[in-house]
């Protein structure tokens, strides 16, 4: 979007530590902001309130905040790619004044599936009252920020969307650690976190209102673009709930499995399996922010080249060099950070043993770790080449890679369940690399078919010229 990439782009011409600095830090909030934020809280609350609370009530505390997270992900995405599509839709036609009423919009369609969700999760384990009404507010709370945060990308105030994190870890840290310290149980703590979620929600959302001034008059017909909008880019909408379903139904594998452990209010977990690979995953946040840094600076400029020459009417062999730059910058981007990545792994599964002694994990996670530090990087090639789809409107095979992946992510974490505890992480694995190698041949593949996608398999007037004849074939007639 406008905001983010016109930020990053002129922190890069600056070329200096600091503006370095700054680009990767905003853009690691804007690529894993609300994850980053939930590992620091979890892990400073458990290093400065282990001996005070006990290991049963941070457990349970743990569980809320992962069922919280887990859930308001998978429900909101697909609101979130929907109303992304839309804003870059508006900002595209030069409409700033519907942002204002998509994000209010899209927060209010959110709490539907929010609420079905959370419905499903007291069906299935009939939580307290307290726990219940706890677990619901994160989720509603949770499922905002992921919006907002997409909605950021059209904020060109980078300082104030890190600011809004950062005050909001300090509220979150504070409460949970001061609640503790004064005997404060799980449900406590979880309450002192969200006012600290809120204080981020609430920040991300003044963000997005200073940056669009415009007064929402027309309430209904934003509800109705949202709705003609999920009608429209439904696939997109499918493929972001089945991707988002996809990367955590190996840890609901494990979490019904002999290996899941039941908290004091009946929810589910698996230590053994969910704190290893939340260690891996992290290495997902440095090549994340470095593969937004590049999709908003170079990529971005050679994909406004490519199509410039088209609509300037380039020849073409002059069309051809425009994309033969984006697909080259773009592949090689994605190489060098994954190769960069790569060597991150292979510093964690050297010094596995040192890191599991050292956060008091137990001998036997080694194996799960290394698995899993090998399986982030084909996950960030996975995540990364389907997001390029996404520039290119691909939004049928978008869909049909989320569903492969959903498929095999659920099919080896259930074999690798079955093979034994040698085997925990496998799965993952597996399914990471079964995901990257098709989505980086799609991506590939779709850069080498740039052209002819840009003047007919993706033209909206081909689209429709095709569909007219189909309906009066002499077929189509006699039916």
């Amino acid at each position: 979007m406008a905001g983010i990439g016109f930020q990053l782009r002129r922190l890069a011409r600056e070329d200096t530590i600091s503006s370095i600095v700054a680009s990767a830090g905003h853009a690691a909030m804007i690529a894993s902001g609300p994850w980053l934020f939930t590992i620091m809280v979890i892990s400073g609350i458990s290093i400065a309130t282990d001996q005070v609370v006990g290991l049963d009530q941070l457990a349970t505390f743990r569980a809320i905040v992962i069922y919280a997270f887990a859930l308001s992900l998978v429900v909101s995405a697909p609101v979130t790619m929907v109303a992304t599509r839309l804003v870059g839709d508006a900002l595209w036609a030069r409409k700033p004044g519907r942002v204002r009423a998509l994000l209010l919009t899209s927060l209010w369609i959110v709490t539907a599936p929010a609420l079905i969700g959370i419905g499903l999760v007291q069906a299935v384990f009939r939580l307290p009252l307290p726990d219940l009404i706890v677990l619901a507010a994160m989720t509603m709370v949770v499922a905002g920020i992921w919006i907002a945060i997409a909605f950021c990308g059209a904020v060109r105030d980078y300082r104030g969307v890190t600011l809004a994190f950062l005050f909001g870890l300090v509220v979150a840290l504070v409460g949970c650690i001061g609640t503790a310290l004064f005997g404060g149980r799980s449900i406590a703590m979880a309450y002192a976190f969200i006012a600290g979620l809120t204080a981020v929600f609430f920040g991300l959302v003044s963000r997005v209102f200073a940056t669009f001034p415009h007064p929402v008059t027309q309430p209904q017909a934003a509800f109705a673009l949202v709705v003609d909008g999920f009608r429209r880019y439904w696939a997109l909408s499918l493929g972001a709930f089945l991707g988002t379903l996809a990367i955590w139904v190996d840890k609901v594998v494990f979490w019904w499995s002999a290996v899941g452990e039941q908290v004091s209010n009946g929810l589910r977990h698996a230590p053994l399996y969910d704190s290893t690979m939340f260690i891996a995953s992290l290495l997902l946040v440095p090549a994340l922010s470095s593969f937004v840094v590049k999709l908003e600076t170079g990529f971005f400029e050679r994909y406004q080249q490519y199509f410039a020459t088209i609509s300037s009417h380039g020849t073409l062999d002059q069309i051809e060099e425009a994309r033969q730059r984006l697909a080259r910058y773009t592949m090689d981007s994605l190489t060098l950070i994954s190769v960069s990545l790569v060597g991150l792994s292979a510093i964690v599964i050297l010094t596995a043993p040192i890191i599991v002694e050292a956060i008091g994990l137990q001998f036997r996670q080694i194996a799960i770790l290394r698995y899993g530090a090998l399986g982030t990087v084909f996950l960030f090639v996975y995540i990364a080449a389907t997001s390029i789809l996404l520039f290119f409107d691909r939004r049928y095979l978008y869909l049909s890679i989320q569903i492969t992946y959903l498929v095999a992510s659920l099919t080896f974490a259930t074999l690798s369940l079955m093979l034994g505890t040698d085997f925990y992480g496998v799965g993952y694995f597996a399914a990471a690399i079964v995901g990257a190698a098709i989505a980086f041949v799609a991506a590939d593949r779709t850069f080498e078919r740039l052209n002819f996608l840009t003047f007919i398999g993706n033209n909206p007037s081909v689209r429709a010229a095709s569909a007219a004849a189909r309906r009066h074939t002499p077929a189509a007639q006699d039916r």
